[in-house]
């Protein structure tokens, strides 16, 4: 059961990462010739995911790219976390984002503090649902207004027992 818990959380993280990018007005100067957007380098902090009840800010998440790498780390009490990396490209105003590496700690308690390329997670017996999925690239619609990135988007998904669930989310990253 943790270990589904793991799986939904890393899908979770993939998912808002991947809509960090999603809906906002367009200002980039993206013509598609380079294959990545020099809009989107610089570092990305969302500040609302975790929040108490009391609108305390718990933990943010930061995403940075970098001329079509990417990474995205939690920060906690100023520690930053790292969590997942990979490459980016980008045409017209859709981003194709391809997950190549987890960081292992973050994944499972089993794991030692080190970057674990799809190959690796799946040789170390790790449970974390559908690898392959998570490694998969994703192609989301996204553009930028200013420093702000806001973006809503649902996804469906059928986990392991069959049971099909919806999340939607509503992001807004400013640059830092």
């Amino acid at each position: 059961m943790a270990n589904r818990k793991n799986w939904l959380g890393i899908l979770v993280i993939v998912l808002v990462f991947g809509m960090m990018v999603v809906g906002c007005d367009d200002d980039s100067t993206d013509d598609g010739s380079s294959g990545v957007d020099p809009a989107l380098n610089g570092t990305w902090v969302n500040s609302s995911v975790f929040v108490d009840e009391d609108g305390n800010v718990l933990q943010t998440i930061e995403y940075t790219f970098n001329n079509g790498n990417y990474e995205f780390v939690y920060v906690y009490n100023g520690t930053r976390m790292p969590y997942g990396k990979g490459t980016y490209t980008t045409s017209g105003n859709k981003i194709t984002i391809t997950i190549t590496h987890f960081y292992g700690s973050r994944i499972s308690e089993s794991l030692e503090s080190k970057w674990y390329t799809k190959a690796e997670l799946k040789a170390s017996g790790t449970e974390m649902g559908n690898i392959d999925e998570a490694f998969a690239p994703h192609t989301l619609p996204y553009s930028i207004s200013g420093n702000t990135f806001t973006f809503t988007e649902s996804q469906t998904y059928t986990n392991e027992e069959g049971i099909t669930e919806t999340y939607t989310f509503t992001i807004t990253c400013t640059k830092k």
